[in-house]
């Protein structure tokens, strides 16, 4: 008699086992579980510092073409700027080498 107990006992509660986890699966509640547990929280907080430093970088990557695309109008400004004193130059020279000859 002690024996049928015994088993009817562990056969109940494996049942029981079975259907908490399995309630726990298809619910929201085993996902709850899972996420107070440390290692997913360090997980989730090291996910949310990447994700701060890609857009942190995302920003420094905008300033830094800005900053090309500034220097790049400077240096286009810069060489007409210095094509236009090269003609000066040239012109100055050709003018003053005519009545001289």
């Amino acid at each position: 008699m002690v024996v049928i107990r015994f088993l009817f006992a562990l056969l109940l509660g494996f049942m029981l086992g079975t259907g908490s986890v399995l309630y726990l699966i298809h619910s929201g509640a085993g996902d709850f579980m899972i996420r107070r547990t440390e290692p997913v929280q360090d997980m989730e907080r090291r996910l949310r510092d990447m994700e701060q430093q890609r857009d942190q970088l995302g920003r420094q990557l905008d300033d830094v073409i800005n900053r090309a695309g500034r220097m790049e109008t400077s240096f286009g400004e810069l060489e007409r700027r210095f094509a236009e004193v090269q003609r000066q130059l040239d012109a100055a020279k050709g003018g003053a080498g005519k009545p001289g000859q």
